[in-house]
């Protein structure tokens, strides 16, 4: 006989195994976050290029004497991400911008805005040499809705996934587009992130990669992330 005690077993069965199922389709999503207001967060950037240095609460490129000068953070089995900082150009900077994917110091996608002629660029380093690059498709598109005023800080935030790549300028879309191979250039699947500057002195703040894989930082502004990392280090566990 199907008692109501029977009833109350089998419905919690259902909701543990229900619970359980859900639980196991989570891919755990986390955050870093970085307002260099500590000059110590520089140490866990890695410089590859260039003269950076953490001061007046922002990271900057202080040289504008190397080319793809940049700092890269992260792991390099990071696949899907999304990434994002002000940035502004300083003392007749003109190129700066994000790096992602990067399988090294060498390699990697560049992206930034240019004020003149009001585009944003596209390449893929490679090779053993910091200038060496490659035109993805498209290399160049033109800026919608925004505008680069040498001085003024601009939003620029960077999403890819897979193979699907898009960004954006002040959260105004500019281009969607595919990673895909340059002549016998394969795509980057992985990589670190960074900031990125060309010949340029330029300022970062609230610089910001969140995704899939990625752990919880203590680096955060707020001191609560001090929680999230402890739960990202017991979901590691």
């Amino acid at each position: 006989m199907f008692t109501s005690k029977h009833w109350f077993r089998s419905m919690t069965y259902s909701l543990m195994f229900f619970c359980v199922f859900m639980f196991s389709q989570i891919t755990w999503s986390g955050e870093w976050a970085f307002d260099f207001e500590d000059a110590k967060q520089a140490d866990q950037w890695k410089v590859a290029n260039g003269t950076w240095k953490i001061q007046n609460g922002v990271y900057s490129e202080v040289s504008a004497t190397e080319k793809a000068a940049h700092v890269l953070f992260g792991e390099v089995n990071w696949a899907d991400y999304t990434v994002e900082a002000r940035i502004r150009l300083d003392d007749g900077g003109k190129w700066a911008g994000l790096v992602v994917r990067a399988t090294s110091e060498y390699e990697y996608y560049a992206l930034y805005p240019e004020k003149t002629p009001g585009i944003t660029a596209f390449f893929q380093h490679h090779g053993d040499k910091f200038d060496t690059r490659a035109r993805p498709e498209p290399n160049k598109t033109d800026i919608k809705g925004a505008k680069i005023t040498p001085g003024a800080w601009f939003h620029f935030k960077v999403v890819v996934k897979g193979n699907d790549l898009k960004w954006f300028i002040d959260n105004q879309l500019q281009t969607e587009t595919k990673l895909a191979k340059v002549g016998d250039l394969g795509a980057y699947t992985k990589g670190q992130v960074g900031i990125w500057a060309w010949q340029s002195k330029a300022s970062f703040d609230d610089f910001k990669v969140s995704g899939p894989g990625i752990g919880d930082g203590a680096t955060a502004v707020d001191p609560r992330q001090k929680l999230a990392t402890t739960w990202s280090s017991l979901k590691q566990d």
